[in-house]
């Protein structure tokens, strides 16, 4: 009898490690699987980078997913990821994959400069402005309503 694991996989990342110095580029895998806690896809834990006017391309190598992307100052974006897409992270943008298939990994190789760093404790505190959901069949961008809460 198979047992359900209480923890599951949500992701995995596969890096080439570089030194992390200004002129290299740190490149890898990202594999997010596919699945959902409540209506809420699997999604990666998400980061900015510690210096913080760097930039990141993502290259959709598989699957259907999202991308979604926040300035400090409140901005917000929501990209579709799909097989072939290029997406281009600009400076400032935090950003987290979010795998919004059924049945396959959406898998995403990734390219940043070597000094850029990860800065996981800002999302840490209350997520992303929005979140990914399944509604009616369909993915669907909301509000965080943990961002609300802490913005009264």
């Amino acid at each position: 009898m198979a047992m359900l694991s209480l923890d599951p996989v949500l992701y995995e990342v596969y890096e080439i490690k570089r030194l992390e110095l200004a002129g290299e580029l740190i490149h890898g895998l990202s594999i997010v699987h596919p699945g959902k806690i409540g209506a809420e896809y699997y999604m990666t834990k998400g980061h900015f980078h510690t210096v913080l006017e760097t930039a990141e391309i993502y290259y959709c190598l598989k699957g259907e997913g999202a991308m979604v992307m926040e300035t400090p100052e409140g901005e917000w974006s929501v990209e579709e990821l799909r097989p072939g897409r290029v997406l281009y992270v600009p400076p400032c943008w935090g950003h987290r994959s979010v795998n919004t298939g059924q049945r396959d990994d959406l898998v995403t190789f990734f390219i940043y400069p070597g000094n850029a760093g990860h800065d996981y404790g800002t999302i840490e505190l209350r997520g992303f402005r929005k979140l990914v959901v399944e509604a009616n069949g369909r993915a669907q961008i909301i509000d965080n309503l943990r961002w609300r809460l802490s913005e009264r």
